[in-house]
Formats: C-alpha cells, sequence, structure tokens
C-alpha cells in the first residue's frame, strides 16, 4: 500500500506486534538493451529513470542522444517474471553497449567494481571538468540541503532507503532519486535530469550517505564538478575526484561541513 505520492507503491504495510509499520519494498528490474540483459533489485518507482541513468553513469551509452526509445512491460509476481524495461539505442551504440553490459553483470545495492580489476582504470571513461567551474556559495549549498532533506518522503516514512539529487549552480533542482539501494538512487537523479534535457558539466551532486567510488565514478563519468555527502569520503573517493580535479564534501548536515578537495568552487 503506497503512502507516498510522489512513489507509488514504493512502500508496503506490515503488522508486527500490534504496531503498523512502513516497509521500503525491494523488488527486481530487468533492463534490456539490444541482447543483452541485467537484472537489479530496486524500489519500484522511476523505473525508466533508472535505466537511462544506469546506461549513462556506467559509459554504457556516451550520451542521450544515444537512447531513441523505450517499452516498460509490467512483471508477474505469480509467473516469477519481473519488470522489464527494454532500451533502444542507436545502432552505433550497440557495441559498446554490448561490451560493458557483459562487463557489469548484475547490478546490486553494494556491488563491486564491476569486472575491473586495476583502479587506474577507473578514470579513462570520465569526462574532463571545467576549471574552478562552477561557483558556488555556502548558503546555496545549505539551501541545496534542505531542499534535499525535504524531499526525501520515502525515507520519513521507512528510514529504509537512500536519496541522492542533482542541482544546477543556480539551486534549481534537476533531477531527484530515492530507491533501497544507493546506486539505484543515484541513477534515478541523473536518468530524471537527462530526461529532462539539463547537463551535468555545472551541476552539484548530493548523496545521503557515504561518498564511496562508485558513486563518485558515476557522477565523474557525467562530468559533474561537485560532489556533497551526508557522511564521510573513502580514501579512494578522493583520490578519485581530486585527480579528476573536482570538489569533494563530506558531513554535509547543517554544521561545519569537510572539504576533501578542491575549495576554489566554493565561495563564502
Amino acid at each position: 500500500m503506497s503512502e507516498n505520492p510522489q512513489h507509488p507503491g514504493s512502500a508496503q504495510r506490515s503488522l508486527h506486534d500490534d504496531e503498523t509499520d512502513l516497509l521500503v519494498r525491494e523488488e527486481p528490474l530487468l533492463i534490456q538493451v539490444g541482447e543483452q540483459q541485467l537484472l537489479t533489485m530496486r524500489t519500484p518507482g522511476q523505473d525508466l529513470a533508472l535505466a537511462v541513468g544506469f546506461l549513462l553513469s556506467e559509459g554504457i551509452v556516451d550520451e542521450p542522444a544515444a537512447i531513441l526509445g523505450h517499452q516498460h512491460d509490467p512483471g508477474d509476481p505469480a509467473e516469477l517474471r519481473a519488470d522489464t524495461i527494454r532500451i533502444r539505442v542507436r545502432q552505433s551504440a550497440d557495441a559498446q553497449a554490448a561490451g560493458r553490459l557483459t562487463r557489469t553483470h548484475e547490478v546490486r545495492p553494494s556491488c563491486g567494481i564491476c569486472g575491473l580489476t586495476d583502479p587506474e582504470e577507473l578514470l579513462e571513461d570520465t569526462r574532463p571538468l571545467l576549471p574552478g567551474t562552477p561557483k558556488i556559495g555556502r548558503d546555496a549549498i545549505e539551501a541545496m540541503r534542505t531542499e534535499f532533506e525535504s524531499r526525501q518522503q520515502l525515507f520519513t516514512l521507512t528510514g529504509a532507503c537512500h536519496g541522492a539529487a542533482l542541482f544546477s549552480a543556480e539551486g534549481s533542482l534537476l533531477g531527484f532519486g530515492e530507491d533501497v539501494g544507493r546506486h539505484n538512487a543515484l541513477d534515478k537523479a541523473i536518468g530524471e535530469a537527462s530526461l529532462a534535457g539539463h547537463q551535468f558539466d555545472r551541476a552539484i551532486a548530493i548523496l545521503s550517505g557515504r561518498a564511496g567510488y562508485d558513486l563518485t565514478m558515476k557522477c565523474l563519468r557525467l562530468g559533474v564538478p561537485i560532489i556533497l555527502s551526508v557522511s564521510a569520503a573513502s580514501a579512494l573517493s578522493h583520490d578519485l575526484v581530486s585527480s579528476a580535479g573536482g570538489t569533494l564534501v563530506g558531513f554535509l548536515r547543517g554544521g561545519p561541513a569537510k572539504i576533501y578537495c578542491d575549495d576554489r568552487r566554493l565561495t563564502e
């Protein structure tokens, strides 16, 4: 039963010891690109945004224009058939999509390096960042944090999901996502922003948890120059963002934040 109009069907009631709880849903989604496919466990809602965001953030397609169309097929629990998103890409993107999807295999809420064995390979497919651009003030960051928290309705109801958002340098929300998986939440935000026609080279990303390398890599592949995290950053995230020339900020909780690298984009 849905309790959140922004996330239809994403939470359900559970009766335990005469008390009613709301539990976040976690169900399979099959993403098909040509003859390739992969499976992810996700919270239902924003399925197309999730698929588009995943294809872009993992470098499976280079740009939104490579995605020509899609088809959504609802699943059938009685037949153990998952919901399916079929993505049609232009012919020149088929070979690249097949190769990268083969490497990725299966997406999980806490996946690994997806087949890569040398961390130095991770930066090979990232976009160059504009030095010192954009500029953003501390008050603007606080306003983004406040709006981000206000939109985490599913987390407020269940306490069991992640959130991610993309803002413009002027403070406009470009995309937002909530999901049981932190990777999925970011992919939903990326996909929503992409489907709305937004660019990422001046965007600011906000993550509800730690800034792990896998989430920062998704941002760097798209050229997102500023990454803000509610929790800490990992050492590898720091090294990757610093090497790419990005700005990484942690402990975004309303008090003093931790600036890990490149504060030149941050103004008073």
